[in-house]
């Protein structure tokens, strides 16, 4: 016969597994009522506590997690801003773990680093990358907030909040701008699918390709510089000539072009046009300087911080009236951010910077 677990004695009373440990442990925060209702079930299950294990349970929740994938991509930087500006006033220490060290994906570490997260009372977590089925239970049944941004939640839990930019708009804006050049030959330049933001800005793309008669091919490089560097040269190999505009899929992709543009002296806007996804505080200084769909990350930090203060706000008021501490998604946590198109001169314009922005659309 199996042992009991902490599991067995939270299913068994109704409670979370968080609610039935502070019981156990005679924490504050639990009525007597759901106090004894823990104690008599875990008597009748046979439940005997790990003591090492309660030790780490009784660890504090002061810490918020970001899960990243590559922190090479300026990105991060500005979400990060807009997650501490909205969290510096609170007492939580927000820390970050990188799962894609030089833009590869590391599962293994994916699993290492949330357990680690759970062991050490992480209060939420905020994921830039869709977390394994596994590691979303994990989390689930340990009662810690997920928000994901620049990611939508996966397919079987579409409750998960996320927030994330309108990416099917956005690519829409950047073909309109590209078709009011009269460029018909466009090369998208992207990151593989486990960043699930690649669905909605391919589909924008071609749609828009299909909307103004332009054609365009799709190729797909590893989330790192010298991988799509190493694409970029070989599409060219192949085709034999410059497309009439790039457009790159983020920032470390932007930069594995403009190494190969640099290095073959291919002149931008003059022999092809350039635009990239995502904002970055270098993009004026290049020459010419960077046409670029700012997703504005920054705020979008500030969203994401402010929905995961909300959640747990509401389970430290649930656990206070010896409720269930469970998440509580709500409806209204599911949000995108518009986008803005700021238009330099890689694009083919003159001028300074001209932002256009996306009209805001929900789900």
């Amino acid at each position: 016969m199996r042992k009991s677990t902490l599991r067995d004695v939270s299913r068994a009373t109704g409670l979370s597994i968080f609610t039935v440990s502070k019981a156990l442990n005679g924490g504050e925060g639990v009525s007597e009522l759901s106090r004894e209702q823990v104690l008599k079930a875990a008597r009748e299950l046979g439940y005997i506590p790990n003591r090492a294990a309660q030790e780490l349970r009784k660890a504090s929740r002061d810490s918020i997690a970001v899960v990243t994938a590559s922190t090479s991509n300026s990105y991060y930087l500005d979400l990060m801003a807009g997650i501490q500006q909205m969290l510096q006033p609170s007492d939580w220490t927000v820390v970050v773990g990188d799962v894609a060290v030089n833009g590869a994906y590391d599962p293994a570490l994916e699993d290492r680093m949330i357990r680690r997260l759970i062991e050490s009372r992480t209060a939420g977590v905020i994921s830039t990358l869709r977390l394994s089925f596994d590691n979303t239970q994990l989390l689930e049944r340990w009662g810690v907030p997920l928000v994901f941004v620049d990611s939508s939640p996966p397919e079987d839990k579409p409750s998960l909040p996320s927030v994330t930019t309108d990416n099917y708009n956005a690519s829409l804006m950047v073909g309109e701008h590209l078709a009011g050049h009269g460029y018909k030959r466009w090369l998208f330049l992207v990151y593989p699918s486990k960043w699930t933001s690649r669905f909605d800005r391919e589909r924008g793309i071609r749609d828009a390709a299909r909307f103004h008669g332009a054609h365009v091919d799709v190729i797909e490089s590893e989330n790192d510089p010298a991988s799509a560097s190493a694409a970029f040269a070989d599409y060219l190999a192949a085709q034999g000539r410059l497309p009439d505009v790039l457009i790159t899929g983020n920032t470390p992709l932007l930069l594995g072009a403009m190494t190969l543009v640099r290095q073959r002296a291919i002149r931008i806007p003059d022999d092809m046009a350039l635009i990239g996804f995502d904002e970055f505080a270098w993009a004026p200084l290049i020459d010419p300087p960077v046409t670029v769909l700012n997703e504005r990350s920054e705020e979008i930090g500030r969203v994401a911080a402010r929905t995961l203060a909300a959640i747990i706000a509401s389970q430290t008021e649930a656990e206070a009236r010896g409720q269930p501490a469970n998440p509580q998604y709500l409806p209204q946590y599911r949000q995108q951010v518009p986008a803005a198109l700021v238009v330099r001169r890689s694009c083919g314009c003159g001028g300074g910077p001209h932002p256009f922005v996306a009209k805001e659309t929900s789900r």
